[in-house]
């Protein structure tokens, strides 16, 4: 079975940094690095990498890098038939600087992802009815993202959403789903507690299928409508570069539960192909292959 992504395409810009700079300090990078990004397009990776079909519905801008972009989702297998070029946009870009950590902070310049609008999912609607699960985020438009959850629920899809980057508009009520993938941060944040084992049963009004609740390399939280609350803990690793962790885990979930594999057995999975993201730089070249993820030994 397929999954449909629909998302960001961004050209990362990454410095390598011993300590993140406090305001008005003046650092030094000890290294650099220029790669493709992008929320949607990085979860569509992930999603492909993990053995999945995909699809991926975005948009680039009318530039070289956007040329480029939409030849490397090619190289790597993905088609890119449903990625427009925005004319008179240019491609997203995204500012990161990571420190020694692996931790990190990100400014995001949105560029023609701002482009991809209602007519794109119309445009794709036969691509969509055919899909199994559709994977959101929040890095486009948030009325392209609301109209894509009422075609997907239009046509008995599995929605999952991962409501990053959160924005104050975001309310679970204006976007239905069935999967809510979050953070430690953003589950506070929607949530008002700052525990996640307190947090997440206040999401049970929402009448999710289920919600899921990352933790860095802490245990990943995750409760079904009205079931108890479990835990998985990720395999510990020695992290390098955190970005594109959380995409590598919501893509590789994706993959594995429209590959029939329960809640539990595909967030097991997610959490190993995410931690297995961290040991390397950069978001979509430390993605794992399905081979190296069922291959990691805890």
């Amino acid at each position: 079975m397929s999954v449909i992504v629909i998302g960001s395409l961004i050209i990362d810009n990454t410095i390598y940094v011993q300590k993140l700079p406090e305001r008005g300090e003046t650092t030094f990078a000890k290294s650099s690095l220029i790669s493709y990004g992008g929320k949607g397009a990085n979860q569509a990776l992930a999603a492909h990498l993990a053995g999945g079909k995909v699809n991926l519905i975005g948009c680039v801008g009318s530039d070289s890098e956007g040329d480029r972009y939409k030849r490397h989702l090619e190289q790597m297998g993905i088609d890119s038939s449903f990625v427009t070029t925005g004319q008179n946009h240019e491609t997203g870009s995204a500012f990161i600087t990571v420190e020694d950590s692996g931790e990190n902070s990100i400014v995001v310049n949105s560029g023609a992802n701002q482009n991809l609008k209602r007519n794109h999912i119309e445009k794709s609607i036969n691509l969509i009815k055919t899909s199994e699960i559709m994977l959101l985020q929040q890095e486009v438009p948030k009325e392209t993202v609301q109209y894509a959850c009422e075609v997907g629920k239009k046509y008995g899809i599995k929605i999952i959403m991962n409501p990053s980057p959160l924005s104050p508009y975001f309310d679970v009520n204006n976007f239905p789903s069935d999967i809510l993938i979050l953070n430690e941060v953003e589950a506070e944040q929607l949530s008002g507690e700052k525990d996640p084992l307190k947090s997440i049963g206040i999401f049970d009004k929402f009448g999710l299928e289920s919600v899921i609740i990352t933790q860095g390399d802490g245990p990943i939280i995750f409760k079904n409508s009205s079931g108890p609350i479990k835990q998985f803990q990720p395999p510990k690793v020695q992290a390098i570069d955190t970005v594109g962790a959380g995409d590598t885990f919501a893509g590789t979930f994706a993959t594995a539960l429209s590959n029939k594999k329960s809640i539990s057995n595909s967030i097991r999975y997610a959490g190993i192909a995410a931690s297995i993201s961290v040991t390397k730089p950069g978001a979509q070249g430390a993605m794992p292959t399905k081979k190296e993820i069922e291959s990691f030994v805890i």
